[in-house]
């Protein structure tokens, strides 16, 4: 399956069709030369180091990245199957391979075959073979992304390739050549995303790894996520498939914050987003002292206080209705959460909202219906501490943010 998707992107002038093909191969080598300085990422040996899980995504990055993961979209992948399937649940595991610029010749037009291909495979069924329950999900960028086509394609045994139930490339540079598959892989277990205007996957000219349209496939995380979500919910036999969070959670991967599921009154994305994660992390305050909002027939604002913190916070919302708030006393945290949909002009919005601390106090705003209500509990050692979801004049969608209590 072929994704495409729409990044700005200037082409090269006076580029004829087809001529990238034909393009020499010092030129080429030369082009991707500006990628070197710029090379950095992360690393994650999970699979390697740690104890099997019931998944496990394997990442191979690259040209030039350092580490296993590269600086994008890996990392940002994994976070989002980290957030939306649990740490618990998936271990994360690059790809240890040279990533050497001139493989990507050896893999795109076959001049050279790179000995990284026979190494990287081995690596491959190593990790499936310590733990031969896990579900198999893969990955790979740019030469990452043919490094995999190769691997899959080429190099493992069916019983490897059988438990692979999604690989997605980003960019990847043997998409063209390959007639936009991976080759002897279904076809249904595959989504390769190439920007628009990004020469790489679209036409195999490998100096286009140094334009943007190119550099940027972060945005395409989000729906690899949950295309592997899917597939391997549907493989394991859950009854439905987790949603990937449509808030970007990826920059608070290592925060100790946990986001639970949003409550939609509204669609997504018909209102501002607000994250109260943002001022936590600006201030490092998440010591919660107050719960405060206004409300009359449906919930017209939200907000926090901390311990410390601004005087004014931010609030979520409109000024329509009466305020309501709670002050929370020593070693008292907020523990649970209700929240109902409701509507307005036919509209779907937030219509109640019940805060309940640990112990008994609440703040209650809103009326409630007999409509779709969900009730959020924080889990034990764990309290909540600020909200997150979209706004306008009134409260469209919330989830609640949860932290470990002091010591």
């Amino acid at each position: 399956m072929k994704i495409s998707t729409a990044v700005p992107f200037v082409l090269l002038s006076g580029l004829a069709p087809g001529f990238a093909r034909v393009t020499p191969r010092g030129i080429e080598l030369e082009g991707l030369l500006a990628r070197d300085n710029a090379a950095i990422g992360l690393t994650e040996n999970e699979v390697r180091d740690g104890a099997c899980k019931e998944s496990m995504f394997l990442y191979f990055r690259g040209s030039t990245q350092t580490s296993n993961m590269g600086e994008q979209p890996g990392p940002q992948l994994a976070s989002y199957l980290r957030w939306t399937l649990t740490p618990e649940k998936i271990a994360i595991q690059g790809i240890e391979y040279p990533a050497k610029l001139s493989d990507n010749i050896c893999l795109s037009v076959d001049l050279c075959h790179p000995k990284e291909l026979a190494g990287a495979s081995d690596l491959v069924r190593a990790y499936m073979n310590k733990c031969p329950g896990s579900t198999v999900v893969m990955a790979g960028y740019s030469q990452g992304g043919g490094m995999l086509s190769r691997v899959i394609g080429e190099q493992l045994e069916s019983q490897y390739k059988d438990r692979i139930v999604a690989a997605v490339t980003f960019g990847n540079i043997v998409q063209a050549d390959d007639h936009d598959r991976i080759p002897n892989f279904v076809e249904d277990k595959a989504a390769l995303f190439c920007n628009s205007g990004d020469p790489v996957c679209e036409n195999g000219f490998l100096p286009g790894a140094m334009r943007s349209a190119h550099q940027d496939y972060k945005p395409s995380a989000k729906p690899a996520a949950q295309f592997m979500v899917t597939k391997i919910a549907s493989a394991r036999g859950w009854p439905s498939a987790p949603v990937v969070p449509d808030t970007d959670l990826t920059k608070y991967a290592n925060t100790g914050l946990k986001f639970l599921d949003i409550f939609r009154g509204a669609a997504a994305l018909v209102s501002t987003p607000f994250n109260d994660a943002d001022l936590m992390m600006a201030t490092n305050k998440t010591r919660l002292i107050s719960i405060f909002g206004r409300s009359d027939k449906r919930v017209d604002m939200v907000g926090v206080k901390w311990e410390g913190g601004d005087p004014s916070p931010p609030s979520h919302g409109g000024d329509g209705g009466d305020y309501n708030d709670i002050w929370l006393g020593e070693n008292e945290f907020w523990t649970t959460l209700e929240v109902c949909n409701g509507q307005k002009n036919g509209n779907d919005r937030i219509g109640y909202f019940r805060a309940t601390t640990s112990t008994g106090q609440s703040l209650e705003l809103g009326s409630k219906t007999t409509d779709v209500c969900t009730t959020f509990a924080a889990a034990e050692g764990m309290s909540f501490v600020g909200m997150y979801g979209e706004s306008g004049d009134e409260v469209d969608s919330l989830g609640p943010i949860e932290y470990a209590k002091p010591l």
